[in-house]
């Protein structure tokens, strides 16, 4: 019994060897096969890899050792100051010939300080200030013909400090142009506060514009704090800056003939059904108090408060040059038309006409000697 049974394991561990020989040999070939197979697509594969892998380091090698430039930001342009400066043949102005506090005459085409005296001691400029509010307004404003209506919320308070006005309503719509004349004619403040609310929102932020127009006239004495010359401790300038103010104006063809108008008719509203008829004031000081027949001043602008006294800004052309005069804190209107002629005349025209006589002298002597030698060469010919 004991040997059948081992014969039986016998055979059964034969064919379980030669099944697992079988296997043995399948596996190998196959593991063969796969090997073989394997080394053919990894050597593509791996030839492949390293051929992208040497491009992708190439690249980043030349970009990282020579990296692209970047453009280098053009500087931007200083802003050119329009502050006048003293020329060569600056006169002290004798303070004793004229009443105003500070005053300074500029050669507009030069941009020089011909005379002067205190021009540059800040003073309260009054309503000269709104210059520099027709100027930022001009070249803020998008639209001419833009409308702006006036509330209550604007009058009132210009009634109430008794200021300067053109005479708008509330409800009354009024157009940027009619604001514009309106605010150098007559010295409107309801016009000024118009259009820093139509341009800026509110006058704060208005006047903010008009002190960053001042930064790039590269002026130093000047600080607004409203748009119509009000009186505030904080809102300051100078002659000097005045004038750098005023050749800007004259600089702007819209400013300047505005500056230079005698009288303007505002749109008609139902308000006014014939318009609002506008007459310069510096126009009408300059007819009523002038007395200088030499010329003619071509426009300006006055001003006056209790703290800033009386002040006039103007120009004039004479033969083919302009000038600039600011006259400051005078006790009356007529003093500052007298101490803006006094300079234009005594710096200006005087020397002007002492030249022309002085060159029609020469002429006439040049003139003169030729004739004698005219004479003296036909006497020598009789004798001869």
């Amino acid at each position: 019994m004991t040997m059948r049974k081992f014969t039986k394991n016998e055979k059964g561990g034969a064919g379980v060897v030669a099944l697992l020989l079988v296997i043995l040999i399948l596996a190998v070939g196959t593991a063969v096969l796969v090997v073989a197979d394997n080394g053919s697509i990894g050597k593509s594969t791996s030839m492949e890899a390293v051929k992208i892998t040497t491009e992708d380091s190439s690249e980043k090698d030349e970009s990282s050792s020579v990296p692209e430039a970047e453009p280098v930001p053009e500087p931007e342009p200083e802003p050119v100051s329009l502050l006048p400066v003293k020329s060569a043949d600056y006169k002290e102005v004798n303070g004793k010939k004229i009443d105003s506090k500070y005053c300074i005459l500029v050669d507009a085409d030069t941009n020089e300080i011909i005379a002067g005296t205190g021009y540059d001691t800040k003073m309260y400029p009054a309503s000269l200030t709104k210059l520099m509010t027709l100027l930022v307004a001009v070249e803020n404003a998008d639209d001419l013909k833009a409308t702006y209506k006036f509330s209550n919320d604007v009058i009132d308070p210009l009634i109430e400090q008794d200021a300067s006005r053109v005479g708008f309503e509330a409800g009354e719509k009024a157009t940027v142009k009619d604001m514009l004349y309106g605010t150098i004619l007559v010295s409107g403040a309801d016009c000024t506060v118009g259009l820093a609310n139509l341009i800026s929102g509110s006058e704060k932020d208005f006047a903010e514009l008009m002190n960053r127009k001042a930064e790039e006239l590269g002026l130093e004495s000047t600080h607004f704090v409203n748009s119509s010359g009000l009186h505030n401790k904080n809102h300051i300038s100078s002659c000097l800056d005045m004038a750098a103010i005023m050749k800007a104006c004259l600089e702007n063809k819209t400013c300047k003939k505005i500056i230079s108008t005698e009288t303007y008719t505002t749109a008609k509203t139902k308000q006014h059904e014939n318009g609002i008829e506008l007459n310069s004031f510096a126009f009408k000081n300059i007819y009523e108090y002038g007395k200088d027949p030499d010329f003619e001043i071509g426009g300006g602008k006055t001003g006056f408060t209790d703290e800033a006294g009386t002040l006039l800004a103007s120009y004039l052309e004479y033969e083919g040059k302009t000038y600039i005069a600011i006259t400051a804190k005078a006790l009356t209107q007529d003093q500052a038309v007298l101490d803006t002629e006094y300079l234009y005349h005594t710096y200006v025209v005087a020397p002007a006409k002492k030249a022309a006589e002085s060159k029609d002298e020469s002429t006439e002597s040049e003139e003169k000697t030729t004739e004698e030698k005219s004479d003296d060469s036909s006497k020598e010919e009789k004798a001869a």
